[in-house]
């Protein structure tokens, strides 16, 4: 193992980086056009659209401004809409198109894909302890 890894910040950053990559490898691979970071926000979306962009960024913990640019880039590639709400023109409501709706089950594939990947070779135990760390660092953070 390098050097380097003896720090758990450097080891974390760098396992994302590769996670990242890797992800986005697979996203290309499959066509899919879309970076994991759209994949995130139409992972949310599946789970329940027709949702303030306010209510999407608190679930995906992203500021409005940074979400704002995804949902730009998921508009032009036509898998998301805006609705305004009737009751505060102001506050938009995001919903995925059918050309969405038709990618779910790839992107379920992929993500499920990336994790076997990234955990082949650990016991329920281990994974069930990785998640548990990685909640207390999000927590902490």
């Amino acid at each position: 193992m390098l050097d380097i890894f003896d720090s758990t910040c450097v080891l974390l950053a760098k396992a994302e980086q590769k996670h990242y990559l890797f992800t986005k490898k697979l996203l290309a691979e499959n066509d899919l056009g879309i970076t994991p970071g759209q994949m995130t926000v139409l992972y949310t979306l599946y789970r329940g659209d027709g949702i303030p962009i306010t209510e999407l960024g608190k679930k995906i913990f992203l500021d409005n401004s940074t979400l704002t640019g995804l949902i730009d880039r998921l508009e032009k590639l036509e898998l998301v809409n805006r609705a305004a709400t009737p009751e505060d023109r102001r506050c938009y409501c995001i919903f995925l198109t059918d050309k969405a709706r038709q990618l779910e089950a790839a992107i379920r594939r992929i993500m499920a894909g990336v994790e076997r990947t990234m955990t082949a070779g650990c016991s329920a135990e281990e994974i069930a302890a990785f998640r548990k760390v990685l909640k207390s660092v999000f927590a902490a953070l």
